[in-house]
């Protein structure tokens, strides 16, 4: 692959069709580390730019960035694509690990110190987006739980609604800053992070194929239509989340040991509805003080959504769920999932 650049990122120009593997597989291993590649578009005074595989087991984006190239087409602007977590993606059996072992969430890495890879890796993005002031940033990804799409962003203005239409009708406003690259607002562009689905599901990887067509198409992101778009907002969820060094399993009956066991159907709840007094699993012996949803502010409130009876975890009052995974490594690492009360959902 043609680079000019040393680590952390190589580059790519202008590559044409011909020169992008036949699949997504093959086109990943041409990649040999974080790659920023360029596309010139019909008008070079303005630019986009798209960012994936932040996470390596989210592979949604790359089909799309595939797809795009392959396709040929002409972008409307110059457009940057940013591929981030290759060798992480490629590590057998492919697209499993969020990060490897022993290294950091490179999407928990865009604020400072930028001391590590990861750390180096997410500084010379956010210098890079701050040379060529794109008119808007989207970061793609898949959700942790298999469930519907939505959009994430840090604040919004009409902007980010415009962008988040592009792709789902569902946008998470959140106010918890946990070093994600949507948080970065030094610069003059929006970020909008979009979450397309499970990252096994053939409709997410058709959402992104399609939503960074038309974000690269479109000759103005931010016309009339897309400003009055119209999608169902919820604002500031709290990350449930287990406290250090607590365990977790998934089944369908209480199981000893893990100091929670979590229904083993429980992403089906993803954007549902749990109404008052749902089981969600069931609680060892530490009871609930294996568990936080601490707010931006650092207050504790997992009582205040949450009971304990006979051992199992109940709902106190109707409760919307989103990024529920059923994956151990991630329900330890990052969080069980995010919830805003049902009543506090709106529609913008």
């Amino acid at each position: 692959m043609p680079s000019n650049e040393t680590y952390p990122i190589r580059y790519w120009e202008a590559p044409i069709a011909a020169e992008i593997g036949a699949t997504t597989l093959e086109f990943l291993e041409q990649l040999d580390g974080p790659t920023w590649i360029y596309i010139p578009g019909h008008d070079h005074n303005r630019c986009r730019a798209i960012t994936t595989l932040l996470h390596g087991n989210e592979p949604s984006g790359l089909h799309a960035m595939h797809a795009w190239l392959r396709s040929g087409e002409t972008p409307e602007t110059d457009l940057y694509f940013f591929i981030a977590s290759v060798t992480t993606a490629q590590h057998p059996p492919g697209f499993h690990y969020r990060m490897l072992p022993g290294h950091r969430d490179l999407n928990r890495c865009f604020r400072p110190p930028f001391r590590d890879a990861e750390g180096m890796i997410a500084a010379d993005l956010i210098h890079r987006l701050c040379a060529v002031q794109p008119e808007a940033v989207l970061d793609i990804h898949n959700t942790s739980g298999s469930g519907p799409s939505f959009a994430v962003v840090a604040n919004s203005d009409p902007r980010h609604i415009a962008l988040t239409t592009l792709f789902t009708h569902h946008l998470i406003i959140t106010d918890l800053r946990l070093g994600a690259i949507m948080e970065f607002d030094e610069g003059e562009f929006p970020i909008t992070t979009i979450e397309c689905g499970g990252c096994h599901d053939p409709h997410a990887h058709q959402l992104a194929i399609d939503g960074v067509r038309r974000f690269a198409l479109k000759t103005d992101l931010y016309d009339a239509n897309s400003m009055n778009s119209n999608p169902v907002i919820y604002k500031h969820p709290l990350r449930v989340e287990l406290i250090e060094g607590a365990e977790i399993a998934y089944a369908d009956h209480a199981i000893d040991g893990p100091d929670l066991t979590l229904h083993s159907d429980v992403e089906h709840y993803n954007f549902g509805e749990a109404p008052a007094h749902s089981v969600l699993g069931w609680l060892g012996i530490r009871g609930m003080s294996c568990l936080t949803a601490r707010d931006a502010m650092g207050r504790e409130h997992i009582e205040h959504y949450f009971e304990a009876r006979d051992n199992q975890l109940i709902t106190r009052q109707p409760l919307r769920l989103f990024m529920v995974t059923k994956n151990p490594d991630i329900a330890m690492s990052d969080c069980l999932f995010y919830l805003v009360p049902v009543d506090e959902q709106h529609r913008h």
